[in-house]
């Protein structure tokens, strides 16, 4: 998978490549939204992987923020294949 594409579908796991304040270019976010029906300089909401543990068991209450979707860059097609890859050796 080409690491430098925006998200194109909801459920794909993403880091932040450019400056967004209080974010670090480490968190990782989960696209809450279909971002296919917006403009690569639209915000799209997203939440952070951590934020959502935390509230495992209502997941609606983690924080969702908005991000410019322009500013994501796609790790991981959903969050099983996203855990699954932290097991493969390079």
């Amino acid at each position: 998978m080409d690491n430098l594409l925006m998200p194109v579908r909801q459920g794909q796991i993403c880091k932040v490549i450019s400056d967004v304040p209080d974010k670090e270019s480490e968190e990782v976010f989960i696209v809450t939204e279909d971002p296919s029906e917006f403009d690569p300089e639209d915000d799209i909401l997203v939440v952070n992987l951590k934020e959502l543990q935390r509230n495992i068991k209502q997941t609606e209450n983690a924080e969702r923020i908005a991000v410019p979707k322009n500013e994501l860059v796609v790790v991981g097609e959903d969050l099983t294949s996203y855990v699954q890859s932290w097991n493969i050796k390079n």
